[in-house]
């Protein structure tokens, strides 16, 4: 996520008017077809892709590119304090008017939302890293019991305090886990911060999984609060990876060209 756009509460409150989709860049042969068809360079696929599509998703409504500083001006690739107020406000009140030109049709759906999960708790651990965000796993081997936590936690996930401001995956193994320090729990919602580098996390706490929805807000607010973001800027966090020889290694190749090839690049 551009955190320096995509986290502006002016584009949060917009944001709600779109379908708003995020493919995970070389982790799906499928849906690295979809990015290219939104935006590649020399042919490639790159590692970031940003577009707003009409609804049939075949007319690109701004310029499409790596990031929408590409759209809106600013500095791709920095951070959520280094980009110009002007540009996040652009981007703020382009959304707002492209609403209005598509205002949807018939009723949004009665019951619980879905939850906006991640593929799996590998990459969970990846993206919010780099999102600088906490992690919350819906962990129950028993997949009708994990769908009733799903229904409490939706209430919760989606209400104005707390959207946006974590991430979600459903798992359903404990041995997923195996990257992740400090688990107890056999089943429950557990919070977790990432790893500097989005290779392993740490329990921040483990939410029972019968709370029901004024409880897990409760508790939910006071594990959020105790994640603690990354404050590297981009350069100094990829040296410290450098430095520390960690490396993700993508599901399918990656084919970035927009810099000097380098085997420890993440």
């Amino acid at each position: 996520m551009d955190r320096s756009f995509l986290a502006d509460k002016d584009v949060v409150v917009a944001s709600r008017k779109f379908v708003c989709i995020r493919l995970a860049t070389y982790e799906d042969a499928a849906e690295n077809e979809v990015l290219k068809g939104i935006f590649t360079m020399r042919g490639e696929l790159q590692n970031t892709v940003f577009g707003i599509l009409t609804p049939d998703g075949k007319t690109h409504i701004v310029r499409s590119g790596r990031s929408p500083a590409w759209a809106f001006g600013g500095q791709a690739g920095a951070g959520i304090h280094e980009q110009p107020l002007e540009s996040m406000k652009k981007m703020g009140q382009t959304m707002e008017a492209i609403a209005l030109a598509y205002p949807g049709k018939g009723k949004a759906a009665k019951g619980p939302l879905p939850l906006p999960y991640l593929a799996d708790l590998r990459l969970a651990l990846n993206v919010t890293a780099a999102d600088h965000q906490p992690l919350v796993a819906v962990f129950a081997p028993d997949a009708a019991q994990r769908k009733a936590m799903e229904r409490e936690l939706s209430a919760v996930a989606w209400s104005d305090q707390f959207i946006g401001q974590a991430q979600y995956v459903a798992v359903g193994d404990a041995k997923e886990f195996k990257a992740v320090k400090g688990l107890k729990a056999k089943a429950g919602f557990i919070v977790i911060q990432p790893g500097i580098f989005g290779l392993e996390g740490s329990v921040i706490q483990e939410i029972p999984a019968n709370a029901k929805a004024g409880e897990l807000k409760n508790q939910l607010a006071t594990a959020l609060g105790q994640h603690k973001p990354n404050t590297l800027s981009y350069y100094e966090h990829r040296a410290a990876g450098v430095r520390a020889g960690k490396r993700w290694e993508s599901k399918t190749p990656n084919t970035d060209n927009s810099g000097p090839r380098n085997p420890r690049r993440r």
